[in-house]
């Protein structure tokens, strides 16, 4: 998401980029928001109205877990065309496992809690 501060006509009138995971490749993270907004420019996609409150109940709801993002990657027709359908399998993949992985373990906390009762 980009947030643009100033209004028309302003020349100090500048954008922010305001979506970004810490954690997230940076390269990966950076070229897939130019993947989508080239994507955009050439499908002429609709970016929908300016979301102002982006915390409001009514605004666009992005991922809110990996799988959730993994899942809306894959419906994806932008990314496939971009990075080639091999490298997005793959990296579904890569990250399907690293989700199973992570529910698969038992936490401290875990055992602390049912270690009594089994």
């Amino acid at each position: 998401m980009v947030r643009v501060i100033g209004r028309d006509g302003d020349p100090a009138t500048h954008m922010g980029n305001r979506v970004g995971e810490p954690g997230a490749n940076p390269y990966l993270y950076m070229a897939s928001q130019i993947a989508s907004g080239l994507d955009g420019i050439v499908t002429r996609a609709d970016p929908g109205p300016s979301v102002d409150t982006p915390y409001s109940p009514t605004a666009p709801e992005l991922p809110r877990t990996l799988l959730e993002a993994i899942g809306a990657l894959r419906e994806s027709g932008c990314f496939p065309e971009a990075f080639g359908e091999r490298f997005v399998d793959y990296f579904v993949r890569l990250k399907e496992f690293e989700i199973g992985r992570f529910l698969s373990d038992v936490s401290d906390r875990e055992q602390r809690e049912y270690f009594a009762l089994l």
